[in-house]
């Protein structure tokens, strides 16, 4: 992951993904693998069997006008430049050709716009989680992850088609890159100037949208002998209640999540 300067978004309680995409969506399961998070490659459905509560409902293309202009991330100068060819790349609108002259003292702040959100309802999240048990022979492979309470689900992403860009020196002065990054780009991109001098890049065409930030909750396991006496003991998983994390969203109800700046996301 590029390194990250500064990361507006951490006041909203998300954890950045590593590489931007497509392929990230509420639901999906994560692991604790060493320092960072990984993606089991399926859904939370596909681990447990629905009992009490149905399969929570993906409310999805909210938009969050309270992210607008607050979801910004700044990098140094090789990260930058690393992060902005890797956006342009996935969103289509161009690839590296031609290099862009900048030093290594400078500063390459990055802010997605147009956010629009996925995402499903905590209380139902917890109430299907919390009635239903996990599918005997299938993910024998996290078995003790589970048990250590290691894995997550995701229940919010944000998503973007286009970004703005600008470029500090070491002294806090704006550089120009307008007409490097005219060389670089599709035909089919647009570049403007903001008034703020920085540039915001829109593809007139192309309808992906990447997922860059994700909140996810830690399924917690409540009794160790599931696997080795659950005829015996009834096993009960949850997400749980941590005192101290603020979650700002509209069920406001109180989980344990993913520890904002802990661990990177790879996905």
């Amino acid at each position: 992951m590029a390194k990250v300067l500064k990361n507006l978004l951490s006041n909203y309680g998300y954890n950045l993904v590593a590489l931007p995409k497509e392929d990230i969506a509420p639901l999906m399961l994560l692991y604790k693998n060493g320092d960072s998070v990984c993606a089991v490659e399926s859904t939370v459905d596909m681990l447990f069997a629905i009992a009490d509560a149905p399969l929570p409902v993906v409310t999805k293309d909210k938009v969050v006008a309270s992210i607008n202009g607050a979801a910004s991330l700044i990098f140094d100068a090789e990260g930058g430049i690393s992060m902005l060819d890797w956006l342009l790349k996935t969103l289509k609108m161009g690839e590296f050709s031609t290099s862009i002259e900048i030093a290594a003292t400078h500063k390459v702040k990055i802010t997605y716009e147009n956010v629009k959100e996925d995402k499903v309802s905590l209380i139902d999240l917890d109430s299907f989680i919390s009635g239903s048990e996990p599918v005997q022979g299938k993910f024998n492979t996290f078995k003790e992850k589970l048990e250590e309470s290691e894995l997550y689900v995701i229940n919010n992403v944000l998503k973007s088609n286009s970004f703005s860009v600008a470029v500090e020196d070491a002294t806090g002065a704006k550089v120009d890159i307008e007409a490097s990054l005219k060389g670089i780009v599709n035909a089919n991109v647009d570049i403007s100037r903001n008034k703020n001098n920085e540039l915001t890049l829109t593809h007139s065409h192309v309808a992906t949208y990447i997922v860059f930030a994700v909140k996810a909750q830690q399924i917690i396991y409540d009794q160790k002998e599931w696997w080795q006496f659950f005829k015996k003991k009834e096993a009960k998983f949850r997400i749980k209640d941590q005192q101290g994390v603020v979650l700002r969203g509209e069920d406001k109800f109180p989980t344990r999540s993913l520890q904002m700046g802990e661990l990177e996301i790879n996905i």
